[in-house]
């Protein structure tokens, strides 16, 4: 049987997301382990989404993943509002990524996860690859945005376990197990946005590289 989220982060020591909270629930569990079809299986609560142009079935931190191909490949969750960010309740957001190189300037960034762009009506928030090759975490809510870009740069295609947290006044980004954090206060954030996986919604930012193991939490 395929381990849970939370004993695949316990196995994983210094390469583990940071585990939840015991009063934290899982929004999502996304295990990226099909190896065929159309559809990605939220383990969790049955948030499936639609693959496009998606490897599947390749080596990956708990095999098999998601592969990934920097021109065309998506995944689209459709909008619902479990995947917003509530403005008084911890928001975490984690996956597992190898890839070789930086994003390339025609690519700009690898996008990871986000739901919502910077012109989406009730904020947006994101999970990045930057065009520096270090992690990145963006909120945009009520009452302000926050941003974190720093770290290892990442593009030695090794596994990396990558976070973006949003508590009631501070967004840590976490890499490895390694937190780095910045006092702010984001708010809420809620908007009617398709959640994607590897890319923009309107396509761009596309990600090359594998991916495993993807999870939203709250609490």
């Amino acid at each position: 049987m395929r381990r849970s989220f939370a004993a695949a982060t316990a196995l994983l020591g210094l390469l583990a997301l940071p585990s939840a909270a015991s009063a934290a629930s899982t929004v999502s569990s996304w295990h990226m382990n099909e190896t065929s079809g159309s559809t990605m299986v939220d383990s969790a609560n049955d948030f499936d989404g639609t693959l496009k142009d998606v490897g599947l079935g390749v080596p990956a931190i708990f095999s098999p993943g998601y592969s990934f191909n920097g021109s065309s490949s998506v995944v689209t969750v459709p909008s619902t509002g479990w995947h917003n960010v509530p403005s008084n309740t911890t928001f975490t957001v984690g996956a597992y990524v190898r890839f070789p190189a930086i994003p390339t300037t025609s690519v700009g960034d690898f996008d990871l996860i986000r739901k919502g762009l910077s012109s989406t009506s009730g904020g947006h928030w994101k999970m990045e690859i930057f065009g520096n090759g270090k992690g990145y975490c963006q909120f945009r809510g009520s009452a302000g945005t926050a941003t974190i870009n720093t770290g290892p740069v990442l593009a030695d295609n090794k596994w990396h376990g990558i976070s973006c947290i949003k508590r009631n006044t501070s967004v840590s980004l976490v890499v490895d197990g390694v937190s780095y954090t910045t006092s702010k206060t984001v708010g809420g954030i809620s908007n009617t946005a398709r959640l994607t996986v590897g890319a923009k919604s309107t396509g761009g930012d596309w990600y090359k590289g594998v991916m495993d193991e993807v999870s939203i939490t709250l609490g």
